[in-house]
């Protein structure tokens, strides 16, 4: 699958047996990279690169986007996890999302999940 965003553009590839997961960025310059991630290897790294993108946004205003960019894009669509379920085993309850290989930990503010679900949607 390749998807492309102005002159940038990623690739993504996994093999069959789910074990090799090859991200392929193309930057502005037009150099192209490979990352390979192991599947169970890729969970630490997502972990790391979503805590840092809180840590960075936190105290800024919520991002924005235009009417067909980023998650309004038209092919923005969710990610359904192969498996769902809450560890309460810390302070906070954690949902943790497996995606077959990569498991997503989410640390989960039970008042302020209720509080977004019963929203009234805009």
């Amino acid at each position: 699958m390749v998807k492309i965003i102005g002159s940038k553009a990623w690739r993504i590839q996994v093999t069959n047996d789910g074990e090799i997961v090859v991200l392929g960025i193309r930057s502005d310059a037009g150099e192209e990279f490979d990352v390979l991630f192991n599947a169970v290897d890729s969970t630490p790294i997502l972990t790391d690169l979503l805590t840092d993108m809180v840590r960075t946004h936190q105290g800024k205003p919520p991002r924005t986007f235009s009417a067909n960019a980023g998650p309004n894009h038209e092919k923005s669509v969710p990610v359904q996890p192969l498996s769902t379920r809450i560890d309460r085993s810390g302070e906070k309850p954690v949902l943790v999302l497996d995606f077959g290989g990569t498991v997503l930990k989410v640390a989960v503010d039970p008042a302020e999940l209720q509080q977004a679900l019963s929203a009234p949607q805009a």
